[in-house]
């Protein structure tokens, strides 16, 4: 295992997006949570499904509380060198730019797609901020970048905006919440795609419960992201 410092460096770092196969939003306008049906709740995590209008794949929004600081479960998120044992499927991930004083990036990641479908990729440019109470708040969404062509057998995504919403309910204590859209490109089942919009999500934080508890991101410092009760 390769050491980190408490301070992660700029090259050790990057934007994980809650993506992973079936798990990308083509960026419709946001539904009516209200009719949102829970798909699974269990072992402090919920998992949401709802659907756009005209759109027969499903959306979806997850949550769980984290026992860790805000700043914990970001450091989490930022981290690369872990970044792909805790995001199902995601196999790559490549920084093509970032300016931690703006809080932005430009990102490659690859989703590693079950033979014999083609692997994809995505190029996410995104947006971490914080407010006032302390919540943190990633917007990503895909474009096209001139640094990063078409690799061979590998399916360019194109339609993707997700999020991820930290908010500190206490010294040791995170509320997080991320959403997305099940639209991987080219051709499968809407059954499948479907089944996993519900359950990768609930994968995912399930894994990041268990990796915000190791030492290396309970003493983390970044600059981007402020703990509203760290001690002063």
């Amino acid at each position: 295992m390769k050491h980190t410092a408490n301070r992660f460096s700029a090259r050790k770092l990057c934007y994980a997006i809650g993506l992973s196969l079936l798990t990308l939003s083509t960026g419709h306008a946001a539904a009516d949570l209200s009719r949102a049906k829970l798909a699974i709740n269990k072992n402090g995590i919920k998992v949401w499904t709802y659907q756009l209008p005209n759109n027969p794949a499903f959306n979806y929004r997850a949550t769980t509380v984290l026992n860790s600081s805000v700043t914990s479960v970001a450091a989490v998120i930022l981290d690369t060198d872990y970044l792909i044992q805790w995001v199902p499927y995601v196999s790559a991930v490549n920084v093509i730019d970032r300016n931690d004083a703006s809080g932005s990036f430009i990102i490659r990641m690859q989703l590693d797609f079950p033979f014999p479908l083609q692997d994809r990729d995505v190029v996410i440019q995104g947006k971490i901020s914080q407010a006032s109470d302390g919540t943190v708040v990633i917007k990503n969404r895909a474009i096209s970048d001139s640094r990063v062509p078409v690799r061979h057998n590998v399916v360019r995504l194109n339609h993707y905006e997700g999020d991820w919403t930290l908010k500190p309910l206490g010294p040791a204590k995170t509320e997080v919440s991320t959403t997305g859209y099940g639209d991987p490109g080219g051709v499968i089942p809407l059954s499948v795609a479907n089944l996993f919009v519900q359950q990768q999500p609930y994968q995912m934080l399930g894994r990041m419960k268990n990796y915000v508890k190791s030492s290396r991101y309970q003493n983390a410092q970044l600059s981007m992201v402020k703990d509203p009760y760290a001690k002063k």
